[in-house]
């Protein structure tokens, strides 16, 4: 039996398609600086300030200027998303079991939104939430077409397309009259939480349904046209394996999303301990 699956799991790996992974890959690293570059400019800013070390007060200053300033991280922070929600997508083509999928994330979104509640910082609907209501919403579609994949690729196709015109719609409406959506109860949904708009609810990582679920249903659709045979496009640039470094972040995307700022904290108090007495590093972390 171990045999047996041992070769299953060989299968699936030699059949994997690189540069999703490698893209994946490319994604979970830039997040993790992203989230480290904050964790600096704002979690431990106080703290490495008050050291009055040169190298660490400059650190936290760059962290500060690209988090709140920097064209380039506004930038590739939605060209990321995208290319994340394109990538779920087209992932939900090729999984053998979605409902699966889209529990073990619900499952591990709802954990985070635990912790952080008793943080101070709750996370209620971040991207891990958005993914997981995204994945059962392409099971959902999905089991009432039978398992036709042409049939699924065109609601999916259909459904994409207008979220993110109706996110267009609805936005531009709301830049006219910002409290529309938050005075109108036929649109409190909508409004407050769908489209990212809050007043009243808020989130310290938040990523709406309207347009991101759009993007992913665009990707579903895109993988029946891209991937008929579920093989790499690019094959003669993925055999020299150079690709692996960042193919292996995009494999266990989900449990990095989920555990790299409890390892990026952890990390940056290491560093703290070259320039902070323990005691002092200890009265931060818990004070």
């Amino acid at each position: 039996m171990n045999n047996a699956w041992l070769a299953d799991r060989k299968s699936r790996s030699s059949n994997r398609i690189w540069e999703l992974d490698f893209l994946r890959g490319v994604c979970v690293l830039l997040m993790i600086f992203d989230h480290t570059m904050y964790d600096i400019g704002y979690f431990f800013a106080d703290a490495w300030k008050s050291v009055g070390n040169e190298n660490l007060s400059l650190l936290v200053d760059l962290a500060k200027n690209y988090y709140s300033n920097s064209v380039l991280r506004l930038t590739a922070q939605h060209i990321v998303v995208w290319i994340f929600a394109l990538l779920c997508g087209i992932s939900c083509s090729f999984s053998r079991n979605n409902l699966k999928r889209g529990v073990q994330a619900s499952i591990i979104a709802m954990i985070i939104t635990i912790v952080t509640f008793f943080m101070d910082d709750t996370i209620k609907f971040g991207i891990l939430h958005m993914f997981a209501f995204s994945i059962l919403l392409w099971w959902f579609i999905d089991t009432l077409c039978m398992h036709n994949k042409l049939f699924t690729a065109g609601i999916c196709l259909f459904l994409g397309v207008m979220i993110i015109t109706l996110n267009d719609g609805l936005m531009a409406t709301y830049a006219v009259n910002k409290t529309a959506f938050a005075t109108d109860n036929k649109f409190y949904f909508i409004g407050e939480f769908m489209l990212g708009e809050p007043k009243r609810f808020s989130s310290a990582d938040y990523y709406p349904i309207f347009p991101t679920t759009g993007y992913m249903l665009i990707g579903s659709a895109l993988a029946l046209f891209l991937y008929p045979k579920k093989k790499s496009l690019l094959p003669w640039l993925g055999k020299y394996d150079w690709h692996k470094p960042f193919s292996f972040w995009g494999k266990i995307a989900i449990w990095v999303y989920a555990l790299h700022q409890v390892a990026v904290v952890i990390a940056l108090a290491f560093v703290s301990f070259f320039f902070m007495s323990p005691k002092d590093v200890i009265d931060f972390i818990m004070g």
